[in-house]
């Protein structure tokens, strides 16, 4: 595990990369809110061992990367950023290059590959952030509009129950006491999820990836129900829909993570 820094338009992210002795593709992870490329070294071990290299940066807001907790700079920036950082991955190390993006990262590894259409091998979108948990009705989405004109900066409280990210009692004790999680989002950041979301399921039929999306059916984070209507109106011969029956939003933290995974590297070894 290497840490590094790389700067974007005057920000600077921080990052981590894993590399394996020997490795033919590299992964990028996009993490999601609240927490921070950090917490994928398990993951990262487990996809070095199917040869490949894994690398991701904390967002904006996030992790040891710029900005205050929660806060944003609005998802076209963190599509200018992931293309900018897919292209340095690209010339820096020459080999295939899939994308894995959970939760919030899920949601704008979607809304990144229906509006810039990246040269990607494949992509695994986990849980991704298309309908949010709590269903904000019209009146509440609009209302999170107007203020979030007003006072973008302004940064709330998330409100979810952090015991429901896994049956695992270990990994959400891990999660609570991590000194770079947090539970903030800014007025921006919660309506751009929302906004992008709604987008992503307007345009599904306009993916170009080969691409995995899984779900957990008992997922209070991110709605099930997001990841089934983008299923359905995505094209059927690029995308794969696996729904895991009684998990919680992080699969690959459940006490049966090793069958997402693995799940996982089966699938993209026969999307070469």
């Amino acid at each position: 595990m290497n840490e590094f820094y790389w700067t974007f338009r005057d920000t600077r992210f921080h990052g981590i990369n894993w590399i394996p002795d020997k490795s033919d593709r590299v992964m990028i992870i996009v993490h999601g809110i609240g927490e921070h490329i950090g917490r994928y070294d398990h993951v990262a071990a487990f996809f070095m061992k199917e040869g490949f290299m894994v690398i991701g940066v904390d967002h904006y807001g996030h992790g040891k990367s710029d900005g205050k907790k929660g806060a944003s700079k609005g998802f076209p920036f963190m599509f200018d950023y992931l293309e900018a950082f897919l292209e340095k991955v690209k010339n820096d190390y020459g080999k295939p290059v899939v994308m894995y993006g959970h939760s919030m990262g899920g949601g704008v590894l979607t809304g990144f590959l229906l509006h810039r259409h990246p040269g990607l091998s494949a992509t695994v979108i986990s849980a991704p952030a298309l309908i949010i948990g709590t269903r904000p009705g019209s009146f509440l989405k609009g209302t999170l509009k107007v203020l979030s004109a007003i006072a973008p900066n302004l940064r709330i409280k998330q409100g979810f129950d952090i015991h429901k990210i896994s049956h695992d009692k270990a990994a959400v004790e891990k999660f609570r006491k991590d000194p770079l999680r947090h539970e903030k989002i800014s007025l921006w950041l919660a309506n751009d999820m929302i906004q992008n979301g709604a987008w992503c399921l307007l345009h599904a039929a306009s993916l170009k990836v080969k691409t995995l999306l899984i779900h957990g059916s008992a997922d209070e984070f991110t709605a099930v129900e997001g990841s089934r209507l983008f299923a359905e109106r995505a094209p059927a011969a690029l995308l794969t829909y696996r729904e895991w029956e009684g998990m919680y939003h992080e699969m690959h933290n459940e006490p049966d993570s090793r069958d997402v995974l693995l799940f996982m590297a089966g699938w993209l070894s026969n999307v070469r």
